[in-house]
């Protein structure tokens, strides 16, 4: 085979995705979603055919385009053999140029990395069986940025197996580069999963942040997965998801209070970010008696901190005056009544949002669980909406501490109607599958006529069943489950299904603080490969 005349691609026709012809053109493979060299274990940061070429024929062409043909193929083989050793930790090299890589890397840097591409690697082998296991698998997806302003496609599977024990596991991160459409991503999923020989006809239900390149009707990756699983398995109806989770982060938009926040925001990072200014209010706050011994320092990422900094700045209002025009910065804001009282609802509101938002929170959620406390917090917001219409200030009390007129609860009932309308949209996903959901979390009280004409028989004769009964009523949701008799094949294997679904992407939200945590700057340097086997590990 003639080596000039392989062909480049454009991007968008190659999608940026790595093409198995580049192995016996360029002796490249995939390690970890990156194109990385047999012969001197080099890595690029894309999957471009251009950038492969050049790095072979700069470094390489002189002495392996004598391997033509059937000789090309066995050293393709031998060098992958080599690679496989070189990732095991072996000391038999393969190829010339190897030796000149190894004699780069410090004795002390091949230690400390080994072992850890030792043990993702069999967190991987273990990963790979626990999913031959799954009887019913969900998936999580979300784009994060790591510390190098990669954007990382983050992939994440819950799955539950025979016994109804339930496994939440990093399944693969993957550079993004280039477009981010949906078939792109769908590339890079489709990829991810043939990796562990996943099976699609399992595949229950997709949890995505909402993005158009996710749920676009047309082109998005839920689509494009519903597709393939219906392709698959005719009988299979994917289920999508939107994270119920950021609806909260949507929320705080809605109530569109900038007036009040750009006020509370500037004012205390100008006293948190300057040493000086922040050590005197500390000794202010300390004078004062203040029950608060300085403010919290707000950030846009943290969106749970808005709630506090609010609360902490509403209870440090005349220190805060007081401190803010000695520096010569006064904020004529805090004399004004009308937006004290907006910073009131403020606080207030943002409290129920945080502890909704904590409640949601945390590893291997049920989604039935997370959809009682959102259509709970639904319900919340139409008591509230009536009882500001009477004044009633009950549930806001940083409000009724500075309310002075019977109508200022009235000011604030556009601001409930909007939460209402987002979260009533956010819901809209999960109303899809509510009586999927009501009959895996009440058995025992659902209709049989909601339940499909499948489980109809095998309902009726669980809601008879007092020994069940009674081991419900004792053990509750999931941890029933487990005890559920095999006499109940279809139920149990719907049950399966509902148990392994996301309700939020949250699980994705946390990989992206535990690499914020862990590539600091000398982690950064390590190689792709390396950071990816230290976050299977971290997670």
């Amino acid at each position: 085979m003639s080596l000039s005349k392989v062909g480049k691609r454009k991007i968008d026709q190659e999608g940026r995705v790595f093409q198995e012809k580049w192995e016996r053109a360029y002796f490249f493979v995939e390690v970890q979603n990156i194109p990385t060299c047999l012969i001197c274990k080099q890595s690029m940061s894309v999957s471009k055919e251009y950038n492969l070429r050049r790095h072979y024929q700069t470094n390489h062409s002189k002495h392996y385009d004598q391997y033509t043909e059937k000789m090309r193929d066995e050293k393709l083989h031998e060098l992958k053999k080599g690679l496989r050793k070189y990732l095991l930790g072996s000391s038999e090299i393969v190829g010339p140029e190897q030796k000149q890589a190894f004699a780069n890397v410090s004795p002390n840097e091949t230690a400390a990395v080994q072992p850890i591409e030792d043990m993702a690697g069999n967190l991987w082998e273990k990963l790979r069986e626990k999913i031959k296991s799954f009887v019913a698998y969900s998936i999580a997806i979300d784009e994060i940025t790591d510390i190098n302003n990669t954007t990382q496609l983050a992939i994440f599977i819950r799955g539950v197996d025979e016994n109804f024990d339930v496994s939440e596991e990093l399944l693969d991160t993957v550079p993004m580069t280039g477009t981010k459409s949906g078939n792109e991503i769908f590339l890079r999923v489709e990829k991810s999963l043939k990796k562990f020989n996943i099976d699609w006809s399992k595949l229950v239900s997709v949890a995505s942040t909402g993005t158009p390149a996710m749920v676009d009707v047309n082109d998005g990756l839920v689509m494009k997965l519903k597709s393939k699983v219906a392709m698959i398995c005719k009988d299979s109806d994917l289920k999508s998801v939107c994270c119920i989770i950021h609806p909260e982060s949507l929320c705080a938009q809605k109530l569109k209070m900038d007036h009040v926040m750009s006020v509370v925001v500037n004012s205390v990072n100008w006293i948190c970010s300057r040493g000086l200014n922040h050590s005197e209010f500390t000794t202010l706050l300390y004078e004062l008696d203040s029950q608060y011994g300085s403010l919290l320092y707000y950030t846009e990422i943290k969106w749970l901190s808005r709630g506090l900094v609010l609360k902490r700045f509403f209870e440090s209002l005349e220190e805060i005056d007081s401190f803010m025009s000695s520096r010569g910065k006064p904020l004529p804001q805090l004399s004004s009544q009308d937006w004290i009282r907006d910073l009131a609802f403020l606080v207030d509101m943002t409290m129920h949002l945080n502890t909704l938002n904590i409640s949601l929170q945390g590893h291997s959620q049920v989604v039935t669980q997370m959809y009682d406390l959102i259509r709970a917090f639904l319900a919340k917001l139409c008591l509230w909406e009536t009882h500001l219409a009477r004044n009633n200030l009950a549930h806001f009390p940083t409000l009724k501490s500075v309310s002075r007129n019977e109508s200022d609860g009235l000011n604030y009932i556009p601001k409930i109607v909007e939460l209402k309308t987002e979260f009533q949209k956010r819901l809209s996903d999960f109303k899809l599958y509510e009586s999927d959901l009501t009959l895996f979390s009440s058995p025992f009280s659902v209709k049989i006529e909601s339940v499909h004409e499948a489980l109809q028989m095998e309902v009726i004769d669980l809601q008879c069943n007092t020994v069940l009964k009674t081991k419900y009523d004792k053990v509750g949701v999931p941890e029933f489950y487990k005890y559920l008799w095999s006499s109940y094949p279809k139920y149990r294997i719907h049950c399966a299904k509902i148990l392994s679904m996301f309700g939020s992407t949250y699980i994705c939200e946390q990989l992206f603080s535990i690499m914020k945590l862990s590539k600091t700057k000398y982690c950064s340097q390590l190689k792709d490969s390396q950071w990816d086997s230290m976050l299977h590990i971290a997670t």
